[in-house]
């Protein structure tokens, strides 16, 4: 059997497309390990169905603007707490990760319960907040008007002493609504509701291993033909997934396949992975609008079969040497938002 392996989109159609020009028809199933991206989900799935095939995913961290329970056609199946068997191989996973867990449900009831819990100084720093906004948009109005006054009024140019008079009050006043607000956040129940909110993510991480091991035993999937998908990488993970024979994952950019007790964990990122570069001669005009930016991405292709069990392949997007002719490595910054040369 043959899967694909994606991880790390960042909304960059354009790689996937690169990707779906290099591969033909041949996967019993697409994986896709979670940064797909907010923005331009709906297009980038709907390359990925062409392949014909079921496409699995898990949500990252750049996918926290989507819902769970959003369709992207038929092929599609959200892994989260949701296993997907194809031929012998089970795939089960669950969406989200430390660095934001986004639409995941239990994040969003139990950052919903600290909320409830904590609401009244959660409310008065709000209120603070928006009254010092209000209030300095009026300090910023009312001193505007004194120096407009103060210019029109003067023969010669305005004293500086009255200008410096005016500038001071303008301070103090905003100073003063800031520390309003600063006097709110240095509160004990501030604080309190910090440190509670702080400890969640880790909470949710725990209850979603808990999940998928729960959801794994009652479909009672044999362990050494599991695959689990997550975008970041699980540790611990003979606690809660002894036996599993694959873990996928993504968010640590840059392919890695390595084994531990009796396990592969495999990182598949990223196949968005942007250098950018400048012309070796720059033309007249805006050098900024010159910059480009290659993308030196890759994804992979996982086999299994009975005899030799599972086997990856890493797979870089193809890039056209020639461009080494015209074009080198930018060596101080990067700007991702530069247009690709191809």
């Amino acid at each position: 059997m043959r899967f694909l392996l994606l991880s790390d989109i960042h909304n960059n159609l354009r790689a996937v497309e690169k990707m779906r020009a290099q591969e033909s028809n041949c996967f019993d199933a697409l994986i896709v390990a979670g940064d797909i991206g907010s923005d331009s989900t709906h297009q980038i799935f709907d390359v990925l169905a062409t392949f014909k095939c079921p496409v699995l995913y898990v949500y990252g961290n750049w996918d926290h603007k989507l819902s769970y329970d959003v369709s992207f056609g038929d092929p599609c199946h959200h892994l989260h707490l949701s296993p997907f068997k194809s031929g012998p191989i089970t795939f089960a996973g669950f969406s989200g990760c430390t660095a934001s867990w986004g639409q995941n449900p239990e994040a969003l009831r139990l950052y919903k319960e600290i909320g409830d819990t904590h609401s009244e100084i959660i409310r008065a720093l709000n209120d603070a907040e928006n009254e010092a906004i209000r209030q300095k948009a009026l300090i910023e109005a009312e001193y505007t008007a004194s120096v407009d006054a103060l210019t029109a009024t003067s023969r010669r140019s305005p004293s500086q002493r009255k200008l410096k008079a005016l500038d001071a009050e303008r301070r103090r006043r905003n100073n003063a609504l800031s520390k309003m607000v600063e006097d709110i956040k240095g509160a004990d129940a501030y604080s309190q509701y910090l440190r509670q909110r702080s400890s969640i993510s880790d909470e949710v991480l725990a209850w979603n291993r808990r999940s998928l091991s729960q959801v794994l035993t009652q479909v009672e999937a044999p362990r050494e033909r599991t695959v689990i998908v997550t975008h970041d990488r699980l540790v611990k993970t003979q606690t809660d997934f002894a036996g599993v024979a694959v873990f996928l994952f993504g968010h640590r950019h840059g392919f890695a396949e390595t084994s531990h007790q009796g396990a592969k964990f495999i990182n598949v990122s990223a196949l968005d992975l942007r250098r950018t570069i400048r012309p070796k001669v720059f033309l007249k005009g805006d050098r900024w609008k010159q910059y480009r930016n290659l993308n030196f991405g890759n994804y992979a292709v996982l086999e299994w079969d009975q005899s030799a069990g599972f086997k990856v392949t890493r797979i870089p997007l193809d890039i056209d040497s020639a461009w080494q002719e015209s074009w080198e490595f930018e060596t101080v910054f990067d700007m991702p938002d530069a247009p690709f040369l191809s």
